[in-house]
């Protein structure tokens, strides 16, 4: 990415990470991450297909789509993200790192159950349409109110309703057979726990890679959308160390204990000061 670009992408996350999650278009910023590690695109055009996306379904649902039942707007919208845009969750190569980039992702119409998921949130959040994210462990899903009415739907999948039987299937197919299906997986989650939850999707294959350096930069952009989360500083703590860098590293460690401290995390505080006290050790 040229120097004035890449300045001012991190200007916006770090704007966008000074605002109420309210205000925060996650289609718009989900295409700054993906710049930053594609500095060759032009936003201009990705923009232009997110309004192809959103035209589409506003001639699909016509007839006040917030009114009609949850059933016939998640099969409309369905039918224009999966069926005439062919958005579907790459199942050959999911580990992919190209999934988990918007910008790849429409190229290839192809990704992560997330990064799909930003697709159909943005394409609803136009239409008038009460669709959130779900905190459900490992497979990103989504819900549509539409009247009296709510479904999970999955944009993996093509946007295949799910049942509370699916949900535990897919639940047990992550976390074992013995998982049971709690409220806290059904609950909605912002915009902001969203980004982080793709960019997450990044880190862990970074650390997994063992490209600290790409790990590093992936937690430093997370911290610039979310800046008051304390346990991404103590993440880019452990990162620094690990390239050597002994005062950024402490720095870091220090704004996650006053972090954690302030919002009452005592478990990450004390993790902290720890890793902290251990630090000091060494360069003394």
């Amino acid at each position: 990415m040229m120097g004035d670009d890449a300045d001012e992408t991190e200007r916006e996350l770090r704007a966008a990470g000074a605002m109420p999650d309210a205000g925060l278009d996650i289609a718009h910023l989900a295409l700054l991450l993906a710049a930053r590690d594609r500095p060759e695109i032009s936003p201009a055009s990705y923009r232009a297909h997110l309004d192809e996306l959103v035209a589409a379904a506003r001639d699909a649902l016509r007839d006040a789509p917030a009114m009609m039942p949850a059933s016939i707007a998640a099969g409309a919208l369905a039918g224009v993200m999966a069926g005439m845009f062919r958005y579907l969750g790459d199942t050959e190569t999911y580990d992919d790192p190209r999934n988990a980039n918007l910008a790849h992702v429409i190229d290839r119409r192809k990704g992560l159950p997330v990064t799909l998921g930003i697709l159909y949130l943005h394409v609803a959040s136009k239409l008038g349409l009460e669709l959130a994210g779900l905190n459900f462990p490992g497979h990103f899903v989504l819900r549509l109110r539409c009247a009296d009415e709510a479904l999970v739907i999955d944009p993996f999948n093509g946007g295949q309703a799910l049942s509370a039987a699916d949900l535990l299937a897919l639940l047990r197919s992550v976390e074992g057979p013995q998982a049971r299906l709690t409220p806290e997986a059904c609950e909605a989650v912002g915009t902001r726990d969203i980004l982080l939850r793709l960019e997450n999707n990044i880190l862990g294959r970074a650390i997994r890679a063992n490209d600290f350096g790409r790990a590093r930069e992936v937690v430093t952009r997370m911290i610039w959308l979310a800046p008051q989360r304390a346990g991404l500083r103590f993440e880019l703590g452990r990162l620094e160390v690990h390239a050597g860098h002994m005062g950024a590293a402490a720095d870091a460690f220090a704004t996650c204990i006053d972090l954690a401290s302030g919002l009452g995390e005592v478990r990450i505080a004390g993790m902290a000061e720890e890793a902290l006290r251990r630090l000091k050790t060494k360069l003394n």
